[in-house]
């Protein structure tokens, strides 16, 4: 009778987990694809001096946080910061870690919740450079 129960319960548990997780839905309606240029930051150093956490100078500190696990951001070049997220909730830091201290276009979905924005990465190039096709095709793909 008690194994019967334990099992029970551990059915139970994982249906309400199914159930749970059944129309979790990741896209908004108000989502929409963006292309930005400006340069990709790690969050903490641009949150705590934002004045010397950009640009060529900092690439190595950067490189060292995002490796810690720190939080990546995109500064745009009209100055808004993005926090910076992956496709189905994977990291982005080997997309990105190469293109610390350089200009940059990412071209993802833009998401904005209580004043916080995100983009959930689609592919990231240097700035002024055209997307090659094999880009343009994983884009679609995500």
């Amino acid at each position: 009778m008690k194994r019967m129960l334990v099992l029970l319960s551990t059915l139970l548990m994982v249906a309400a987990a199914a159930v749970g997780h059944e129309g979790h839905e990741h896209a908004n309606k108000g989502d929409k694809t963006v292309t930005l240029t400006g340069e990709v930051v790690d969050l903490t150093c641009y949150m705590q001096h934002p004045e010397s956490a950009v640009g060529v100078d900092h690439v190595k500190c950067a490189k060292s946080c995002i490796a810690k696990g720190l939080p990546i951001g995109f500064l745009s070049s009209t100055g808004t910061l993005y926090t910076v997220i992956g496709q189905e909730h994977e990291p982005v830091s080997a997309q990105v870690t190469d293109w610390l201290g350089k200009p940059s276009t990412v071209t993802g979905t833009m998401i904005e919740h209580d004043g916080t924005k995100a983009i959930v990465l689609g592919s990231i190039r240097a700035a002024g450079t055209k997307m090659t096709t094999e880009a343009q095709t994983q884009s679609k793909s995500k």
